[in-house]
């Protein structure tokens, strides 16, 4: 399944071991942002403000690394996302106040964002045969971080066990966040192309296509095509840890160091679950179709949850199997939609995703302070709505190109 033999196996386990990290970091939020707002106070629209800055930064560095693509080689730009995760991470514990916190977060959603570019350019390259079975596979690593993040952080958090602070929990990665650094730096990188191949029936110099392959990629419509239909997925995805604690906290009184770590945690095991045993089905059944049958059940039990009220938290986390496959699907169609162009035009629709997955979060947390506690949650309704208008039209489209 992989483009060489020469392919490290190291470099297989750093992919999957940085993915893995990758869940773990991410999702302590769902612990960790209901502390940070009750420790300090602030109102719904700053924590929205606070979620959608920290998507922002996740954007730009995707977008920064999609251009440094074309000039430096993968391995130095994920040296550099690791750097930053471990300065953030580092930092957080002395920051004094929200928005010093916010910007320690601020920086370690950069970090995800250049590593987020970096492992997506190396597995474009040698996930060739079966890419949807492989990315699955492959984001099934995250699924797993995400499991054990939330789950860990509840039972270090929790008043009526250690009662450790949120902020020493971040601290307790870095130990993680070495062993994938150290186990990278003797890993071999396949030497493949990361900007626009060649086109011999022009007069363009490689060189010059080397510098305006991020910007070509930007250019172009069905890398917008793919990028919106990503971003309102990625959207979806990860609503249940920004905001489903906070929803069960705040219209129901459920504690997030325990029923809310549990709900994350729930959903981020049917979430692995789907990564590890979807790759097969989708294969048989095609990738959009695929696609589509996921969102028309989410969006079934987007519904039946919220209308449940608090016995929604038993059957929301059923999400995590259907939302899973967003990702690793989508990015399995660029590759067979783009080939050898794959990481440039990969980096150039996160990039797009990003964007619009940041001003999605920003959404959802300003229904929350102007309709109410519990609303901005239940807009995923729509949002799923909307994914299933979106797909339909892909689909017509990737036929067309067909």
């Amino acid at each position: 399944m992989l483009q060489s033999n020469k392919t490290s196996k190291l470099l297989l386990y750093v992919l999957f071991g940085t993915m893995f990290l990758f869940g773990f970091l991410e999702n302590i939020k769902g612990v960790s942002y209901p502390l940070i707002k009750n420790e300090f106070g602030v109102s719904y629209e700053t924590q929205a403000m606070m979620v959608s800055a920290l998507a922002i930064s996740y954007t730009l560095f995707v977008v920064a690394s999609g251009f440094m693509l074309s000039y430096y080689k993968v391995k130095i730009i994920y040296l550099l996302g690791i750097f930053l995760c471990l300065f953030s991470i580092s930092s957080i514990y002395f920051m004094p106040g929200f928005w010093m916190v916010a910007l320690s977060l601020f920086l370690l959603s950069a970090g995800f964002g250049v590593v987020e570019i970096s492992v997506n350019a190396v597995a474009t390259q040698i996930f060739l045969k079966k890419p949807a079975l492989m990315m699955n596979l492959l984001h099934f690593m995250y699924g797993a971080g995400a499991i054990a993040g939330p789950k860990a952080a509840g039972i270090l958090a929790d008043p009526a066990g250690i009662g450790m602070p949120w902020r020493q929990i971040y601290i307790l990665a870095t130990p993680l966040i070495m062993i994938i650094f150290i186990s990278f730096m003797f890993s071999k990188v396949p030497v493949s192309e990361t900007s626009e191949t060649v086109n011999h029936k022009t007069q363009e110099t490689a060189e010059q296509q080397k510098k305006h392959g991020f910007i070509s990629a930007l250019k172009t419509p069905a890398v917008w095509a793919f990028g919106i239909v990503l971003g309102v997925g990625v959207g979806l995805e990860l609503a249940p840890s920004n905001w489903g604690g906070l929803y069960f906290q705040d219209l129901f009184g459920m504690d997030p160091t325990t029923s809310g770590a549990n709900y994350v945690s729930a959903y981020y095991i049917l979430f692995t679950l789907s990564r590890l045993v979807s790759g097969f089905l989708i294969e048989k059944i095609g990738y959009i179709s695929s696609l589509l049958w996921a969102i028309i059940i989410s969006t079934v039990i987007f519904a039946v949850g919220f209308v449940l009220g608090p016995a929604g938290i038993y059957v929301l986390p059923f999400l995590g199997f259907f939302l899973a496959i967003i990702w690793p699907t989508v990015m399995a169609i660029a590759i067979g939609r783009f080939g050898s162009n794959a990481p440039i035009m990969t980096s150039a629709i996160i990039a797009i995703a990003g964007l619009l997955n940041a001003g999605i979060q920003f959404v959802i947390g300003y229904i929350d302070h102007w309709a109410g506690a519990g609303w901005g949650y239940r807009s995923c309704l729509v949002f799923a709505a909307i994914l299933i208008c979106l797909l339909m039209v892909f689909r017509n489209s990737m036929s067309k190109k067909a």
